[in-house]
């Protein structure tokens, strides 16, 4: 199987997953930039600097395109006029037509699009759906969510990052939306937001506070920054990325009728059944559950997908809702107002 990985930067894990997996031959990647050409050197692979070039000289049954939000589609398009299998990082687009267009492009060309959310492969994920779907915290009523953390001052060096399109919220806000949704099944369907640019005064935000409502009923608060000194994000507190220095400490909070559960750490807290309320202690207990690495369980889907033809685990369609939830957010803090998706 010939992989290809468009993008050096997320794409770099994929890369080099890829040459540890047997039948599996990484052609070619792209990039252009110092990074990309040292990394293309470690990884023995062929560096080209336009990805259009790549597509045009090399063989490949499959593409993994990490490149900016806004080329997503244009490589997509360009990767499915070849009859090849993609596997696009998220948000799926940087705006609903072009999410739109590059599923009806697979889908002309016959191609499987699998979109990144790869924490829909993290065991912890996957063990928090199941354990609310389980009823031990009764019925929903809501959820708190933070993103807070600081990113070194080098990240924002790409031009892309701190401009219309780039920001904390279509960067990394799109994957906890994602993973509420996965984890909850929770349709959102009205938010109200408040953004601001405190910290970097750039074009895009750095900080917002967001009130989600849903279809079913719970609420969802969420507070986003990259850039307060702070350990409160599911990349520092799930630890399954070891780029980051783990933080104890949890970023999800989940609120139900029987009991409450934190995540990433599963602390569980009820009350006994006689000994009900404030006036008691809460009973609190910790789930175990074992570590994995979702990217490189995504990459392993991405290659039973070209081989085999399995259905993506992530659609295109379902990408896209994430991808409507977020621009409702920021269409929401632009214009102060409740916005319906």
């Amino acid at each position: 199987m010939k992989l290809a990985v468009l993008g050096l930067n997320h794409g770099y894990k994929f890369a080099q997953d890829s040459k540890q997996i047997a039948g599996v031959e990484l052609v070619a990647v792209a990039g252009n930039d110092k990074l990309a050409k040292q990394r293309a050197e470690l990884l023995g692979a062929p560096l080209f600097v336009d990805y259009r070039d790549l597509l045009e000289t090399c063989e490949l049954d499959g593409v993994i395109i990490t490149l900016p939000n806004h080329l997503h589609e244009e490589a997509v398009r360009l990767c499915a006029e070849k009859g090849i299998h993609v596997l696009v990082e998220k948000p799926i687009a940087a705006t609903v037509t072009d999410g739109e267009a590059m599923i009806r492009v697979a889908r002309k060309h016959g191609i499987h699009l699998l979109v990144g959310h790869h924490r829909r492969f993290s065991s912890k994920v996957r063990k928090l759906k199941e354990t609310l779907a389980s009823g031990v915290i009764g019925n929903l009523v809501g959820i708190n969510m933070m993103f807070t953390l600081a990113k070194d001052h080098a990240y924002f060096a790409e031009n892309w990052r701190i401009t219309k399109g780039g920001g904390p919220l279509l960067i990394n806000a799109v994957h906890d939306i994602d993973t509420i949704r996965f984890m909850t099944g929770l349709t959102i369907e009205r938010v109200y937001a408040s953004s601001q640019n405190l910290i970097r005064k750039n074009e895009v935000e750095d900080t917002a506070s967001i009130l989600m409502e849903t279809a079913e009923g719970p609420t969802i608060n969420y507070f986003v920054s990259d850039g307060v000194p702070a350990p409160w994000s599911y990349e520092l507190t799930t630890g399954e990325n070891p780029k980051y220095a783990r933080a104890k400490g949890d970023c999800y909070y989940f609120f139900g009728t029987k009991g409450s559960i934190a995540f990433p750490s599963f602390t569980v807290y009820t009350y006994d059944e006689n000994q009900y309320g404030w006036d008691h202690p809460l009973q609190l207990k910790k789930m175990n559950v074992q570590d994995n690495d979702p990217m490189t369980a995504e990459l392993l889907h991405f290659i039973d997908i070209v081989k085999s033809g399995v259905s993506p685990f992530v659609t295109g369609a379902d990408a896209l809702e994430t991808l409507k939830v977020i621009l409702a957010i920021k269409r929401s803090a632009e214009e102060r107002r409740i916005v319906e998706i």
